[in-house]
């Protein structure tokens, strides 16, 4: 006499055509995701973005000097690379300061003016700077007010918290010509002085701005 089939047999999770589909669906979604990651990080690794040109947004912030920044005042008069970041805590980001300071010589030759965006507390951002002996700009955005209309806490460790690493190159039009954000993905937190200046100089050049010495 046969035996009778069980009931219900294997559960639907275990029968083979099942499985066979379930890791093409795996496959492809890992497919997917490693060509989306390429893509994220051949972004990084291919230099700084390149922006349409569009208006700077205007703003007035507080600086450690005990004076108050405010963007119209340069309009027509310089060109201001504008450098969000971290601010305490992050020592690429004052290393920048530091480091382009040092090297700023010929930025002042593109008649280019450096000016520092954190959302530190002022009495913090003040004594940094001090210990640190920076003499640029540095503006306290402790409300993140800037940061945000400038879309500077997007590409950050701590997104709506704190900027990243971001520069935006204002030129003399009030118009941003040139933005650089850092995406994380192993990158450093940190760009090097002369590809700022080669970019800085390229931008101003190209949108008609100081010309970069012969």
């Amino acid at each position: 006499m046969a035996a009778k089939k069980r009931k219900g047999g294997q559960p639907w999770w275990r029968k083979r055509r099942v499985q066979r589909r379930l890791a093409v669906v795996a496959s492809l979604a890992l497919a997917i995701g490693i060509i989306a990651w390429l893509v994220v990080r051949g972004g990084a690794d291919s230099g700084p973005k390149e922006y349409f040109v569009e208006p700077a947004l205007p703003f007035t912030l507080p600086t450690v000097a005990g004076e108050e920044f405010s963007l119209a005042d340069h309009e027509g008069r310089h060109n201001l690379l504008l450098f969000f970041n971290e601010g305490i805590g992050c020592s690429p980001c004052l290393d920048q300061i530091v480091d382009l300071e040092e090297d700023w010589e010929r930025f002042e030759a593109l008649d280019v003016e450096l000016v520092s965006i954190m959302v530190d507390p002022m009495d913090q951002l003040t004594a940094e700077a001090e210990r640190l002996g920076i003499t640029s700009v540095v503006a306290s955005d402790e409300d993140k007010s800037v940061s945000n209309t400038y879309n500077a806490l997007e590409f950050s460790m701590h997104p709506g918290i704190k900027p990243g690493h971001t520069f935006a190159l204002v030129d003399k039009s009030g118009q941003i010509i040139w933005r650089w954000d850092w995406i994380g993905h192993g990158q450093p937190m940190y760009v090097e002085v002369d590809e700022i200046y080669d970019d800085v100089s390229k931008w101003l050049e190209r949108s008609g701005g100081e010309q970069p010495p012969s």
